[in-house]
């Protein structure tokens, strides 16, 4: 008998139907998944070694994608961490080379119109 293993990804998203709809969709297709609304419990909570991805809002209220992203990298620098943001103007001046951040980040309202197809 062989154990398969399922990758597992940390969302943290302030909108709580955003989390669900990344939950579900990350879960029906065998992953595992922890998600979190409130960024300070996120970082509360998160261990090293643990995520195999985190899916990370840069905009929410009570602490910033930007400084939770420097936050958990002081805690696993290993991690890969994935940006999201519907902000067209960060989006904008990251194509045009005037966003400093040499992470990954994904438009959410493009992935989600992915992920609804």
């Amino acid at each position: 008998m062989s154990i398969s293993y399922k990758a597992k990804i940390l969302i943290i998203d302030d909108d709580p139907d955003i989390n669900n709809l990344f939950k579900i969709f990350l879960e029906h297709n065998d992953f595992q998944v922890d998600a979190y609304t409130n960024p300070i419990d996120a970082l509360k909570n998160f261990r090293k070694n643990i995520h195999d991805l985190i899916i990370l809002d840069l905009k929410m209220p009570k602490m910033d994608g930007i400084t939770l992203y420097q936050k958990i990298k002081e805690i696993d620098d290993k991690v890969i961490i994935c940006l999201t943001t519907t902000d067209k103007s960060f989006i904008q001046g990251l194509q045009k080379g005037k966003v400093d951040i040499e992470k990954i980040v994904i438009d959410k309202s493009i992935l989600l119109k992915e992920l609804k197809n």
